[in-house]
């Protein structure tokens, strides 16, 4: 956070100071080096600006080990064209490069180069309005090594930059550490996007099956149940309900969500004018004041088996599906229940 501390000293309110300082507390590498040339595109001038910076890096593209321009045209003759090797030693790779950069402006930023957005981003906060969330990754890992143990964030799941196929952000975070394989690496901290996840570094032995799951976690929350309505609310209170604390295991319960029944109401009330409006009683009658709706629907839930989802209003239970664990290792109680 050091090398943009100095957002933190731009007018703006105390909300959004905390709000800056708890974005540039865990900032990856990625981020850092995008940030670098987003500011010095731009400079903030005030915090509405620096969070709106903040929240529009994942806009920008991109290049690893494209730190000049003979080596941005290298890199876009092997990853874009079909150029034959032979011919190589007959092209002027800076002069490439530079054909690059003028169709794809941009800014070297170490051994990256980094592209602008083609249009710019529209704003994701107004001053005045609700902040906006730093919700779209999985988990967060800090990493050291030897030659940094100081250590560095990895932001999952991992992006994929503009070139081949081995440039992607764990290489880049692997290339800052001076390592080639995360067995070299010690994790400092670690963090979930669900707040249910707790102690992550206690979970796993191996940084590399944590950067494995973690990334496993966000395709599960990018895809939001290959697009099913209501995904996040019943994967939440499906979480909630079996008392999840374990990544591995959210991660089964991700892969099992059919083994739930979620019902997304507006408490007992709502539920029982639904049944009853369901079993023919007119609109009249079940709001006439004369039926204790509350009570009944609760008596209607709980005869069903549902309990209430912790803040989504709505209720959800076990049904029998058979629950298949592919990540977590069941416990005796849990290899020998029967969903009810």
């Amino acid at each position: 956070m050091s090398d943009f501390d100095y957002l933190l000293d731009l007018p703006g309110k105390g909300r959004e100071r905390r709000w800056l300082r708890e974005r540039l507390e865990t900032l990856s590498v990625r981020e850092g080096i995008t940030l670098s040339a987003a500011v010095q595109r731009t400079q903030p001038r005030d915090m509405e600006q620096a969070i709106n910076c903040l929240q529009s890096l994942d806009s920008y593209t991109m290049r690893l080990n494209a730190g000049s321009y003979a080596a941005l045209g290298q890199g876009y003759l092997l990853n874009d064209t079909a150029m034959p090797m032979d011919a190589f030693p007959f092209v002027d790779l800076t002069a490439l490069g530079q054909r690059y950069e003028d169709k794809h402006p941009g800014l070297f930023v170490g051994n990256c180069y980094v592209q602008y957005p083609k249009e710019a981003p529209a704003p994701a906060y107004h001053r005045g309005g609700p902040l906006p969330e730093d919700s779209d990754w999985s988990v967060k890992l800090k990493l050291a090594s030897p030659a940094v143990p100081e250590g560095v964030w990895l932001r999952l799941p991992g992006q994929d930059f503009c070139g081949d196929e081995s440039s992607t952000e764990e290489t880049l975070v692997l290339q800052e550490l001076w390592v080639k394989r995360w067995d070299e690496c010690g994790l400092l901290d670690a963090r979930c996007v669900l707040p249910q996840i707790e102690n992550l570094p206690a979970q796993y032995d191996s940084v590399a099956n944590l950067i494995y799951d973690g990334s496993n976690l966000g395709y599960v929350l990018a895809e939001h149940g290959q697009g099913a309505p209501g995904f996040m609310e019943k994967y939440t209170a499906a979480l909630a309900l079996e008392g999840c604390h374990d990544l591995r295991l959210a991660l089964d319960i991700s892969q099992n969500l059919g083994c739930y029944d979620w019902l997304p109401c507006d408490g007992p009330e709502g539920f029982a004018a639904k049944h009853l409006r369901d079993a023919g009683v007119p609109d009249g009658l079940i709001h006439s004041g004369g039926i204790d709706l509350n009570s009944y629907g609760q008596h209607l839930l709980d005869e069903l088996g549902y309990l209430p989802a912790v803040g989504d209003g709505g209720y959800i239970r076990r049904n029998s599906q058979e629950f298949t664990y592919q990540y977590s290792t069941p416990t005796p109680e849990q290899s020998g229940m029967s969903m009810q």
